[in-house]
């Protein structure tokens, strides 16, 4: 039999383990603290479930999802808040990357479309973006445009700018062919498929503008996506893309 006092001592552990697992669990014992959770359920009303709480989400938390890590902050009335995901990587929802142009890079006697170096960044298996580019060009043979990206990823884009004959105003309210214009240009504004190129048209030296908009659905395979161009006829006289051209996309999936 055990004496009293080897009783006294496992009372007295029993009571201390005890009451150091309710303080673990009562925030008033506890006060305020932070914890990481995972994502088990999305509600319907600003919270999410993560180890068995349920956590209110701030705005700033865009489309939390399940399997999401968090990190949940508690005060000590013990109400969860949590400011959202942490990241996974270098391309987390809702970020916004850029891949701009620094130097003039010219291309001769080719119209077949090469990814841009300087423009290119990697995309996440199964992402989805809203797609953003600027390209400064010039160039009497055109500049033809278009997209590297991983197999099955899918899309469209829309560039507005010349057609391949650039058609220009004039001062009595008429129209002109491949002539520079202070009256102003038509523009294209077809919407194309993601794996499918534009060109666009080009007079002299004079540099021009197009302005792209487009969403890109990545497929099950992650890589690099860039802009693809050349000249839109093949020749000697180059085609130049210009230092301050650019590629933005920004994950919203």
């Amino acid at each position: 039999m055990k004496s009293s006092l080897s009783v006294h001592r496992d009372l007295k552990a029993a009571l201390q383990q005890q009451a150091k697992r309710t303080g673990e669990q009562a925030s008033t014992v506890r006060g305020s603290d932070w914890r990481l959770a995972t994502v088990t359920a999305v509600g319907a009303a600003g919270t999410v479930t993560a180890d068995g709480l349920t956590v209110r989400y701030m705005e700033s938390y865009l489309q939390p999802a399940v399997g999401d890590v968090i990190v949940v902050d508690q005060n000590s009335a013990g109400n969860l808040i949590t400011r959202g995901r942490l990241a996974t990587g270098v391309d987390p929802i809702g970020a916004v990357r850029a891949a701009p142009r620094t130097t003039d890079l010219s291309r001769a006697n080719t119209n077949v479309p090469a990814s841009d170096t300087q423009m290119t960044l990697p995309v996440t298996a199964n992402g989805r973006y809203t797609l953003d580019a600027y390209i400064k060009y010039s160039g009497a043979n055109d500049v033809l445009i278009g997209w590297t990206v991983p197999s099955g990823t899918l899309g469209e884009w829309q560039g507005l700018g010349n057609g391949i004959v650039v058609t220009s105003a004039t001062s009595g309210g008429g129209t002109q062919q491949d002539a520079i214009s202070t009256w102003g240009y038509n523009v294209r504004t077809e919407s194309t498929d993601i794996a499918n190129t534009r060109t666009y048209g080009g007079v002299a030296t004079t540099a021009f503008g197009v302005q792209i908009r487009g969403t890109v659905r990545v497929g099950s395979a992650a890589g690099n996506f860039a802009v693809a161009w050349a000249q839109g006829a093949s020749g000697a006289t180059a085609t130049f893309v210009y230092t301050d051209s650019w590629l933005r996309l920004s994950r919203f999936a």
